[in-house]
Order: structure tokens, then C-alpha cells, then sequence
């Protein structure tokens, strides 16, 4: 691309009304079988990524994570336990290629991120909680929540040779219905 070339700019309101449409959108056109309530967390997650730093400097694993969460007091462990679903939904989920090259099976993250959002649908099972349902689908849906996030990165990046064998090594490695289409 050239340097004066112009790129598009999309006005929006906040990150989580942008996140939304796109989540909606993903969810309406993969037919995913996900309810209103896990798309507004979907967004909220991905709103919050666009304004997170990293406090500790480095990411801790997902098995620190699940130690973390394993260990501490009830509230404590609310937060790790859902910090990991979260890490692991987005690791799969935005930086698929990442894990690939470091060689770290998807199906590993997918259990630990499955495993973390049953965890905390358990421990949030409190009736009128509906945050427990939500964590709950998520679990039960980990891989469909996990085409969501990766469709809504795919709509933010360019379509160029590039993303296309990306794509299709994404396709042949995964047997992703979204990759493929």
C-alpha cells in the first residue's frame, strides 16, 4: 500500500458498540447457536482488549492461570478462572496463527477455555445469575464462540494474497467452516 493512500475510517461511538455489530453479524451469518447475552460478553471482551495493558508484563500461561484460579479465595478465583476462559478464547480465537507457530494445539486451548467458563458457571450457578447461564453456553459452545471472534478479526483485516494462504493453511490445520467459506 502506498504511503498516500488513503485507508477508510469507520466512526463509532465506542469499542463496544463497534464489537457488537460485528459479533451480531458473525453470529447471524454462521447461524451460531449463541443467545443475546453471550454476544454482549463476547463484545465486552473484545471492547476491553482494545484498552487493556498487560499489568503483570508478561502474560502468565494458561496452566499458571488455572493454578491461580484453583488456589485462591472464592472471588479471587472467579477472576482467574474467567481471566483464562478469556485468554484462551482470544489466543484461539484473534491469534490463531500464533499458537500455531509456537506449536501449541488449539485443542488444548479450547479445553482449558471450555474448562475455565464451566468452572465458573458452577460457581456462579446461583439462580437469577445470569452470568452463570452465559459462562455456561460458552463452555458448551467454546468452538462456535471461538469462530465469532475469529470471523470479527478476519472482517478487520485486508484481503490480500497473504490472508488467503493464511486462510487456506488455517483451513487445511483446523477444518474451520468459517476459514474455509
Amino acid at each position: 500500500m502506498a504511503c498516500n493512500a488513503k485507508l477508510p475510517i469507520v466512526a463509532q461511538e465506542n469499542l463496544f458498540d463497534f464489537f457488537r455489530e460485528r459479533v451480531d453479524s458473525a453470529a447471524r451469518r454462521q447461524r451460531a447457536p449463541v443467545s443475546q447475552d453471550t454476544v454482549y460478553y463476547v463484545s465486552q471482551l473484545l471492547a476491553e482488549q482494545g484498552h487493556r495493558e498487560d499489568e503483570e508484563g508478561t502474560a502468565p500461561t494458561l496452566v499458571e492461570l488455572r493454578e491461580r484460579a484453583a488456589t485462591s479465595s472464592f472471588a479471587e478465583s472467579v477472576t482467574w478462572w474467567r481471566r483464562l476462559g478469556d485468554h484462551a478464547l482470544m489466543g484461539l480465537g484473534f491469534f490463531r496463527e500464533h499458537l500455531a507457530r509456537r506449536r501449541i494445539s488449539p485443542g488444548y486451548y479450547a479445553e482449558m477455555g471450555a474448562g475455565a467458563y464451566c468452572t465458573l458457571s458452577r460457581l456462579l450457578r446461583d439462580p437469577g445469575v445470569s452470568m452463570g447461564d452465559v459462562f455456561g453456553e460458552m463452555s458448551d459452545r467454546f468452538d462456535s464462540v471461538t469462530e465469532l471472534v475469529a470471523e470479527v478479526r478476519e472482517e478487520s483485516r485486508e484481503n490480500n494474497a497473504t490472508d488467503i494462504v493464511r486462510l487456506y493453511d488455517e483451513w487445511q490445520s483446523t477444518g474451520s467452516a468459517r476459514a474455509a467459506e
